[in-house]
């Protein structure tokens, strides 16, 4: 590419800055995909949302526990009997998501992704409903056979969870793929091609990285190191690739005729697509791993549910039959 022609570029990308958009890049095809990949705060608050939630139920459960045995509350009669009545209820309706998911004749009941969000609140208000049923307290050994399994289900939801968002875009984002990833690090990569001409041993570093996240793998336990030390190599690259790109920008020859405002502007733009790149290698080098834990995760998270479905349908016919 001709200096020139990054010019050109660099001119047109300080424009869009100038403007309070995405970079031009951005705006290709991926610029959902690129902004999930740098974690965009989203205008709507919707981020701030979710923690606001989070911090809510943290406090929720906590003052439960404080207070647990509390004699205003129990499983017998009363708020408490309704809370399991209620919390029981949330548990059995969480089934209602993969029927939406699987049969055929479900698919007109509104989009997958509304079931999901659905899916999951449940699988959160409905324990917490049940550990204020028990008073955060253990019972009779049905009960406690329920609750426990209760229990194991939710944590395993949250497993589950957590592998789903490593591959796919988001929480409620498309999976993701490998060549789907290949091309959202090739727009990330097209511009920093131009700040890579300047900096070759920050190039040498990132090549190197994306070598060994895409690198054939030989067992489960090589999955294992790979993630972890290209999650640490990514970060570490981020932090401390600062000083590199301002001096790739200060040291070429277009970037000697931009002034101080421009520069930083460029830089800024230098860091979102390095941040965008380093997110895409850490999704690519985590995919196939991600991808068989969430299998084994399905396995494993059916056998729970029906073991509280069965164990609760036991404890709910113990109490009103003894």
């Amino acid at each position: 590419m001709s200096e020139a022609q990054i010019a050109t570029d660099v001119a047109r990308e300080l424009k869009t800055l100038s403007s309070g958009g995405l970079p031009v890049q951005a705006k290709a095809a991926n610029e959902a995909d690129i902004g999930q990949a740098v974690k965009i705060r989203p205008a709507s608050g919707k981020g701030l949302r979710t923690t606001v939630f989070y911090l809510l139920i943290l406090l929720v459960v906590y003052s439960g526990w404080q207070y647990r045995g509390n004699v205003y509350i129990t499983p017998e009669e009363g708020p408490g009997y309704a809370l399991g009545i209620i919390g029981g209820s949330m548990m059995l309706l969480l089934l209602m998501y993969p029927l939406r998911k699987h049969l055929r004749w479900a698919r007109s009941l509104g989009p997958v992704r509304h079931w999901f969000r659905t899916h999951m609140l449940m699988g959160i208000l409905g324990p917490i409903c049940i550990l204020y049923h028990c008073n955060f307290q253990l019972g009779s050994t049905n009960g406690n056979i329920a609750l426990f399994s209760m229990l194991l289900v939710a944590g395993s939801g949250l497993v589950g969870r957590y592998f789903y968002t490593k591959i796919h875009y988001g929480l409620y984002g498309k999976k993701a793929d490998l060549e789907h990833l290949s091309s959202d690090a090739a727009i990330a990569k097209s511009f920093m091609d131009k700040t890579f001409e300047a900096s070759p041993d920050l190039q040498a570093r990132l090549q190197k990285l994306e070598r060994q996240a895409v690198a054939p793998l030989p067992g489960f336990l090589s999955g294992i190191t790979r993630v972890f030390a290209v999650s640490l190599k990514s970060h570490w690259y981020l932090i401390t690739s600062g000083p590199a790109l301002h001096q790739a920008i200060r040291n070429s020859t277009w970037g000697a005729e931009l002034t101080a405002e421009q520069r930083r502007l460029y830089y800024r733009q230098a860091r979102f697509y390095l941040h965008a790149w380093l997110g895409t290698v850490r999704k690519v080098a985590g995919l196939s791993f991600y991808e068989r834990l969430f299998s084994l995760w399905h396995i494993l998270h059916l056998p729970f549910f029906f073991m509280l479905l069965i164990s609760g349908f036991v404890h709910v016919y113990a109490v009103h039959m003894y």
